[in-house]
Parts: structure tokens; C-alpha cells; sequence
């Protein structure tokens, strides 16, 4: 069973950053899935995608939002450098930690929470149709 689920409600109504809110929260569902089943070597190369992914993300959504000037584009970076923080130290700790599980409903209940909520608040600064491109 997925730890996050994508829906439409999760949509920022642009391909490109929908594509790759899919993709993180695939990842962390893999990794989850990884250490329930106690697979250690998976869990430690899905760990390392999700971090180099989501900094290529976050770098995309970023870009879209500084040429959309978006008023609030520096604090949606520093929450983006959150997150990321939080991924290198759980790679850096993760055979440490004693409740991987707890880490990663950490997490993804982030990644939920900003897409829901952060992201959605910039909506109104992307193209109308996604023909623009970003």
C-alpha cells in the first residue's frame, strides 16, 4: 500500500511540475516500500534518486516562479531547502536511525503538505495553458 497517494487535488494545473510531484512521491512510496521489506541496498539507491530529484525539481519550480514573480518565490525555496536537509540527513543517519518508517511518514507528509499547500498557492502565477512551457 502507497504511503502517499497522488489525486487531482494534489494538481498545480502544470504538466511539468505535476510529472515531477509524481515522481517524488513514487519515490518515497518505493523507498517506503524498500524498508518494509528490509531491503537496505534498494532503500539506500531510492534515497539517493529521491535526493538528486527533488533538487532538480525544486530548481525547475523554483524558475517557473522567479519568472512568474511570484512574491513569495524566496520562502518556497527555503522550504524546499528543508526538505532537502531533512532527505541528507536521513541519508547521512539512515542506517542509525532506529524508526526508518517514522522518517519516511516524516516526509512524505511534508511533500503532501506543501504540494497541497504551499504549491497550490502559486497557481495563479503559471501560464494559463501549459503550452508556455516553464
Amino acid at each position: 500500500m502507497p504511503l502517499i497517494q497522488w489525486d487531482e487535488t494534489m494538481s498545480v494545473g502544470m504538466d511539468e511540475l505535476d510529472d515531477q510531484h509524481r515522481e517524488l512521491i513514487d519515490l518515497i512510496n518505493e523507498a517506503f516500500d524498500a524498508i518494509q521489506r528490509h531491503d537496505e541496498p534498494l532503500m539506500a539507491s531510492l534515497i539517493d534518486k529521491m535526493l538528486d530529484y527533488s533538487k532538480v525539481h525544486f530548481q525547475a519550480e523554483e524558475a517557473v516562479l522567479r519568472s512568474r514573480n511570484y512574491p513569495d518565490s524566496e520562502v518556497h525555496a527555503d522550504q524546499h531547502r528543508t526538505f532537502t536537509d531533512k532527505v541528507d540527513d536521513f541519508r547521512r543517519d539512515m542506517f542509525v536511525k532506529t524508526n526508518l518508517s517514522q522518517i519516511f511518514i516524516f516526509l512524505s507528509r511534508w511533500l503532501t503538505n506543501h504540494i497541497m499547500h504551499e504549491d497550490r498557492k502559486f497557481i495563479p502565477w503559471l501560464p494559463e495553458t501549459d503550452d508556455e512551457g516553464a
